[in-house]
């Protein structure tokens, strides 16, 4: 007698196309109400041409109302790589600021800026400088269980390998001391983080390379922030659908490779999940920025990947 098997599924559905082309966003809810905190670099201006990084001193951090579909403000200008975090009622926004002696995606200092309503923000702050002649990339952020919070961050430190994902502390979001030994993916390629916690547990989102231009995003826990408990094989938290044409027009018959740069939020009584798909680490980018739902909060979104390991 054959012995069934049973296909696991993360319970995310309604996968479907928001817009394109597509970048790192960072869904929130503050006064119940969904935003998007959107990096928005110039050189879409130019897409479809191969123009990676154009006029990047004109890249800009913004906010969209999602119901409205309306930029409510651009809290960031010269900046990329932003993320938003509500704590308290106040929207705090940290991003990386483009340096003027240094090339693109060399970032050195991360700037921080606050607002009680998303229309007035405080005058940007820098609260953490790079080490170790690194440059900075893409951050995480959520609060610590002792108090205080935790930022991640991608590194290109020579020591590991490139987007090793580090680990700092803060009681007060301004003053940052990266926590010992609190490193992930210095055995792998990593990329695209997002942090949570939930349930005695740091939750950290990664990208995930399986060779030939292909990645997808993966989860990974720890108590601790420096001992990783990754999920089982066969459980991507979000992958790419090798059906899906990203860009018919423009990039004829080239399939998406890529599920990146997952970020969520927990807005009436769903998760939603927001990506990039597209064909990353290409010359010729083919984007677009995709959503998909997760009947539940996050805490059991996350927990579903570990049950059963």
């Amino acid at each position: 007698m054959n012995e069934s098997t049973t296909v696991w599924q993360s319970g995310l559905t309604n996968r479907h196309l928001i817009r394109q082309p597509g970048s790192e966003v960072t869904p929130f809810v503050m006064n119940d109400r969904l935003y998007l905190l959107e990096n928005s670099p110039k050189w879409w201006d130019f897409y479809p041409e191969p123009c990676f990084g154009r006029q990047y001193h004109e890249d800009e951090i913004r906010i969209r109302d999602v119901a409205t579909g309306e930029i409510v403000s651009t809290p960031l200008r010269d900046h990329y790589f932003g993320l938003a975090f509500v704590t308290e009622g106040r929207c705090y926004v940290f991003a990386g600021r483009h340096p003027h002696d240094h090339p693109f995606w060399q970032i050195k200092e991360v700037s921080m800026t606050w607002s009680d309503d998303l229309v007035n923000w405080s005058e940007p702050e820098t609260v953490l400088h790079a080490e170790n002649n690194e440059s900075i990339f893409n951050f995480g952020l959520c609060p610590h269980p002792a108090g205080g919070f935790v930022l991640l961050y991608e590194t290109d430190d020579p020591q590991w390998p490139k987007f090793t994902f580090k680990y700092c502390r803060s009681n007060d979001l301004k003053s940052w001391e990266r926590i010992p030994n609190a490193i992930y993916g210095h055995d792998k390629y990593v990329g695209g983080p997002a942090l949570y916690f939930e349930n005695g547990w740091f939750y950290t989102l990664y990208l995930e390379s399986l060779g030939k231009s292909r990645y997808e995003t993966r989860i990974t826990r720890s108590r601790d922030l420096i001992t990783w408990e990754d999920a089982p094989d066969g459980r991507p938290f979000v992958t790419f659908d090798g059906n899906h044409i990203t860009d018919e027009k423009n990039f004829p018959g080239v399939a998406e490779t890529n599920a990146s740069d997952v970020e969520l939020c927990y807005f009436e009584g769903k998760t939603l999940v927001y990506f990039n798909g597209g064909n990353q680490g290409e010359i010729n980018v083919a984007a677009d920025l995709q959503r998909m739902e997760f009947n539940g909060t996050p805490q059991e979104l996350f927990e579903s990947f570990f049950r059963g390991a």
